[in-house]
């Protein structure tokens, strides 16, 4: 007698179950309009072999980035070589757009022959993507 009623109460189960569907994509398109796309990073210094050549007695150096879905851009000084990331110095931010991403490094007098990251943080507060350059003196 209970075998009876317990196959409708599992038959009913199964059909609610099937029913329900979540919907993802939703959540997935906003998730991908969130993330921070970075399309050009520019300096006032031309690159040579794939670094960026700043004639020693140089005193500024601009980088300029063109960005989408940003909040914030983190300009970091990382010394070449392997594992360095804990030893790089922030050397500016951005966080405001609306008048180009950039900033401006006093670099006189300094020795350079490291990378210049630029993170872009996302809009969403949790997505970041980041370009790497490469700096080095004449």
């Amino acid at each position: 007698m209970t075998n009876k009623a317990f196959f409708p109460i599992l038959l009913l189960i199964l059909l609610l179950t099937a029913c329900v569907t979540e919907n993802h994509d939703t959540e997935v398109i906003l998730r991908k309009e969130a993330i921070p796309i970075i399309t050009n990073v520019e300096t006032n210094y031309p690159e040579k072999e794939g670094w960026i050549v700043i004639p020693t007695d140089s005193t500024e150096l601009n980088v300029t980035v063109e960005a989408t879905n940003a909040e914030t851009l983190l300009f970091w000084a990382v010394p070449t070589g392997t594992e360095t990331w804990g030893e790089r110095e922030l050397i500016g931010y951005d966080t405001n757009g609306n008048d180009g991403w950039k900033i401006t490094w006093d670099i006189a007098g300094k020795s350079l022959h490291q990378h210049v990251i630029v993170q872009a943080l996302g809009s969403d507060g949790m997505t970041i993507t980041d370009e790497t350059l490469n700096i080095t003196n004449e």
